[in-house]
Parts: structure tokens; sequence; C-alpha cells
């Protein structure tokens, strides 16, 4: 009996801890890597020095954190008009609630209903007295019926103000919708493809960025390496669609560095740098006779030299050679015939 009631008890210690266990792993936060891509593209094209981008925010003195950019003004005073995404920084309050849904998610009834309670309760644990000080923006690939639904039982109504973009007043706070599908084809925002399902489906379509995007994009390629791979101290996240992120950035890196001109992909770049990724009979094409030969070692002028010259030369001379050069030799002569090159017999000495 006392075994049994030892066993008992083992049992329920051992599910009680199987308990514990799954709660924390429900605990776990999970969150999506194109959040970060938002913030480090905000932080990109808000005016220096205006404004603090605060990526998530303590809405209760209990662990509770939504997933939305609230930008802080920094600076009394006037900031200057932002060149870019001025859809989505454009004319900010004090405090800025962006709300983002990300490439594969959809607007939904509760995301309305959820941002005003997410500002309301803003309100408090900010300590702000005035309600005028704080503005919503939300950020999602299309605009969805039941969203608009729930935002009009909200007494809201939106009006379109430009190619995906939307005004509204959802309670007391103004309200600005940016659908970022159509918005990314206007001038200025085309950066906003970068979080668009565009990005996911086919990345190579990011449209042709201007040079001050194209730093912002360069600068998004780091923060997405560091998402991979955390900066020394950094703490490594839960990201749901880290690998979609990873990959469509390259790809649509791909796409950006074909469309430059030679100049621009070889600038920063010394000569030697650019040569190392050419064989030396494809350093010298188009130079003459006299000028490819100049600078270069007897090895590597005999690689320089075309096969059919290569096969006039006699296996005495070839045999001076280097042995690496003589194994590139015989690859090239090789390849030409179609054929692997037979090896030589070795000489054998007369004997004695």
């Amino acid at each position: 009996m006392v075994a049994l009631l030892l066993m008992a008890k083992g049992n329920r210690t051992a599910t009680t801890r199987e308990v514990r266990s799954s709660q924390r792993q429900r605990r776990v936060r999970v969150y999506t890597a194109w959040h970060p891509v938002l913030v480090a593209l905000l932080e990109h094209v808000l005016p220096e020095g205006w404004y603090q981008c605060v990526s998530e925010f303590q809405l209760a003195r209990e662990p509770l954190r939504v997933d939305i950019v609230i930008l802080l003004r920094s600076r009394r005073g006037a900031p200057p008009r932002p060149r870019l995404l001025t859809s989505v920084v454009g004319e900010v309050a004090e405090h800025t609630l962006v709300h983002f849904k990300g490439p594969i998610d959809e607007l939904e009834r509760d995301d309305a209903r959820m941002l005003l309670a997410y500002a309301l309760q803003y309100l408090v644990v900010a300590e702000i007295e005035a309600p005028a000080a704080v503005a919503l923006r939300v950020l999602a690939p299309r605009l969805t019926p039941r969203f608009t639904e729930a935002l009009m039982s909200l007494g809201c109504t939106l009006t379109p103000t430009g190619p995906g973009t939307h005004e509204g007043r959802l309670g007391v706070f103004p309200l600005r919708v940016v659908e970022t599908v159509p918005a990314n084809a206007r001038e200025g925002e085309h950066l906003l493809y970068t979080v668009t399902p565009g990005m996911v489906a086919d990345p190579g379509g990011i449209p042709a960025l201007s040079p001050e995007e194209i730093a912002v994009f360069w600068a998004l390629l780091e923060h997405v390496e560091q998402v991979r791979h955390p900066l020394p101290g950094q703490r490594k996240r839960h990201m749901k669609d880290e690998k979609r992120v990873v990959e469509s950035f390259e790809q649509a890196l791909a796409r950006l560095v074909a469309r430059l001109p030679p100049e621009q992909r070889l600038a920063g770049l010394a000569p030697e740098q650019v040569l190392q990724a050419y064989a030396p009979e494809q350093r010298l094409a188009g130079l003459a006779p006299e000028q490819r030969l100049a600078g270069l070692t007897e090895a590597q002028a005999v690689l320089a030299l075309p096969d059919a010259m290569l096969r006039a030369l006699s296996e005495e001379y070839l045999a001076t050679l280097p042995r690496q050069t003589q194994a590139a030799i015989q690859k090239r002569l090789g390849a030409a015939s179609g054929r692997q090159p037979a090896r030589r017999r070795k000489t054998r000495s007369p004997s004695r």
C-alpha cells in the first residue's frame, strides 16, 4: 500500500511538472520576423533626432505587450517633413500608435476593437492627460470589409485620401489606415513593398528604388541578418516567418543588384578584388598581345594562352612549370577535347 501511495504521489508530481512545463511553453512569446523589419524601416525614414521608435510597450503592471509600434516625439517644435513613407510617418502626433499586419496577415474585426482598447489603455499607463496627443495608424496589405464594418460599429467611417490611404476618427483618436499593396506603387513609398504579400510571393518584383531608398534597404538587410544571427549579448527571439523574411530579402537583393549599372555594382571595390572573380584568360580578353603579359608571372602568362597554343608546347617545357599550373592546363585541354587528358608515362631510367 505504501508503495502504491508513493507511486501515485510520484505520478502526480510528474504530472504537475508536465503541466507547468506546458504552461511555460505556452507563455513563450512568439514574435513575427516582419515586426523588426517595420521598426527598422520607420527608424530610417523618420527625421533624425525628432522621434523615438518604441518597438513594444508594457500596457499593464502584469506582463501584457501588444504588436504595435509607438512613435514618440522627443523634441519640441516643427519637425522637418520626412522624404520617404510619408503615408505612414507624415503628420505624426506626439504619441502615434502604429498597428501592423504583416504580409501574410489580414485585418479582422477584433483588430478595430483591440486598437481602441490599446489606445485607451496607453493613455492610462503612459499617464497622458490630453487624448489629442495620441494618434492611430494601421498598416496592412489591404482593407477588409470585416475590419471596415467593425470600425463603423465603433462610430468610425473611413474616407479615402489617396491611393491606399484612408482617414477617420476612432473614438477621440485620429486614425489613418495605409494599405501597403496599392500605396507602395507611389513615389517615395516603394519601400512599403518589403512588408507586402509581394515580398513573400515575388521578392524580385520590388519596384525600382531611388538612391535614398536603396540606402535604407541596405540598412534593412543588416537588421534581417541580426534577426537570424543576434549580436553578442542580444537574446535570440522566437520568430514566426523568420525563414521567409530572410529568403525574401536575399531574392530582392539579387534583383536590385541585377538592375544596377556596372559602375554602381563595382563602386568601392579595389581592382584586385574585381579581378579575383575571373580566370587569367578572362582577365586578358580584349587586351593587345603586349599588354596581356605585362606584370604576369611565367605560369600566369602560360595560362593566358589560347588552347591551340597550349597544345603546341612541348612536354619538356610543361614539366618545368608548377604542378598546379600543369594540372590546370591538363584540365583545360581535356575539357576542350571532351575527354580526360591522358596521363603521361614516367620515363624509366636505363638500367645499369
